[in-house]
């Protein structure tokens, strides 16, 4: 035994010192990144406070997130794969070490001779170490690839994280959008039969023919038609936020809210670069290039010669289930071995580690474009949507304000009902177009902080698994 162990000792003392390290490549930019947004913002400093759905304000929409990230099966299976990821790292790890194996057998056997029996037993008990040098650094950069492809899992849990808050907004907001629709049909049919009943009454005075009173029970019924698909919308989006937060569709009606009364927050989106280093989805392609790095070095590290060291003790007796007095057996093996002709597998595998390598990079840079133009198209709509609903307000007032007179008016007689019709229309488009312009301005903003990136976990840093 001390044998075996002074020849696997000594052997890998001489040969560590010869072994390879591996450090991952850095990841730069493959492109110039812009100094500031094109809207050119004052605020350049990005909020501190990343749990960027409380700035609406919404107790619903905090409880649903928190109900989304604890739940949601899709999130789970995700996280699963930073689970694999880790055992595969640890993997890598385990073959920077020695292999020790044990083994033991006992038995009797009975041999004859010339007619007679004989019966004879023995023992045996054997130990055997092996361990690969890394000569060129192969398991090593096994293991770094290992680490990043970890970091990279890690970085897409964190943007599935973010999308699917993103996607419990939006939906959110749709429903909220959806239910304020829904009540604007239903006093838009108010309206229309409160004018029914006026048109009614003047056709019994004579005052209003036959054509008015078909017109106005059209515009009645047409009212009417407009509000089941607007309920199955409700219902729709209902079922759609109970399945992100991983509850049963169509059991339990959510709780009430208005769309108006969520906050639209201020958004200070930061400098191009700091938004660049944040987003997830970078930042895993970035882990990806540095595990493709380390792949291309186990690849090329194939092709050089293997050396490895192995040993074995063995303890053996005649005796049956007795290792007193054992014979003892010891032996060491210092191999070198290296593939002559395996028809280029090994070339290949260096030659597809690279082209992995260069689709990375191309992956990168449009990561990188993406990355800008969704900020960018973002803060185009949270001001175009602004705009519109402060002037959709005051053309509600105004259409308000008209439709008020212009029945005053039919009922007096200076107008007639075509007029009054016209009115109320206006009247319906607005409050309509008033309720889509806050969802888009809601959404606008939602899709600003998915574009940023913002998320209150931060990954484990590349180098660190």
């Amino acid at each position: 035994m001390k044998l075996l162990l002074s020849v696997v000792v000594v052997s890998a003392a001489l040969a560590l010192p010869g072994c390879a390290t591996f450090e991952p490549e850095p990841v730069e930019p493959p492109l110039p990144l812009p100094e500031q947004w094109h809207l050119g913002e004052t605020d350049t400093t990005p909020a501190m406070d990343t749990r960027w759905w409380q700035a609406f304000g919404d107790p619903v929409l905090i409880s649903l997130v928190e109900q989304a990230l604890e739940h949601n099966p899709d999130l789970a299976a995700t996280a699963e794969a930073v689970i694999q990821a880790d055992l595969q790292l640890r993997n890598a790890g385990a073959s920077l070490l020695p292999e020790v194996g044990g083994s033991g057998s006992t038995g009797k056997q009975i041999s004859r001779r010339d007619g007679t029996t004989s019966n004879a037993g023995s023992t045996r008990l054997g130990l055997d170490i092996s361990y690969e040098v890394d000569l060129w650094g192969r398991l090593r950069a096994s293991e770094a690839s290992a680490t990043a492809t970890l970091a990279a899992t890690r970085y897409d849990l964190s943007g599935a994280r973010l999308t699917l808050v993103a996607s419990v907004a939006s939906t959110w907001f749709q429903l909220l959008d959806a239910r304020e629709r829904l009540q604007v049909a239903e006093r838009n049919l108010d309206i229309a039969r409160r004018t029914l009943t006026l048109v009614a009454a003047r056709h019994r005075l004579g005052a209003a023919d036959r054509s008015e009173l078909a017109r106005q029970r059209t515009e009645v019924l047409s009212r009417e038609n407009a509000i089941p698909p607007l309920q199955y919308q409700v219902q729709a989006r209902e079922a759609a936020l109970q399945v992100l937060t991983g509850r049963m569709p169509y059991q339990q009606a959510l709780p009430e809210a208005g769309l108006m009364a969520v906050s639209v927050p201020a958004i200070a989106s930061g400098l191009p670069a700091e938004v660049i280093r944040q987003r997830p989805d970078i930042a895993a392609v970035e882990a990806r290039l540095q595990a493709a790095s380390a792949d291309v070095a186990v690849a090329r590290a194939a092709l050089l010669p293997s050396l490895s060291l192995s040993g074995a003790v063995t303890l053996t007796n005649t005796s049956l289930l007795s290792l007193a007095d054992p014979v003892t057996g010891a032996n060491g093996l210092l191999s070198l071995a290296q593939t002559l002709f395996d028809g280029g597998r090994r070339e290949n595998a260096v030659a597809l580690s690279r082209s992995r390598q260069v689709a990375l990079l191309a992956q990168y840079r449009s990561a990188l474009l993406t990355a800008v133009q969704e900020v960018g198209d973002a803060q185009e709509r949270v001001a175009l949507y602004r705009g519109q609903e402060l002037r959709l307000e005051g053309i509600r007032e105004q259409a308000e304000e008209a439709l008020r007179l212009t029945e005053v008016r039919y009922r007096e007689g200076a107008d007639d009902l075509l007029t009054l019709l016209s009115a109320q229309e206006s009247v319906f488009s607005v409050r309509s177009q008033l309720s889509q312009a806050r969802l888009e301005r809601l959404q606008a903003a939602v899709d600003l902080y998915k574009a940023l990136g913002r998320w209150p976990e931060a990954p484990a840093a590349l180098a660190g698994g």
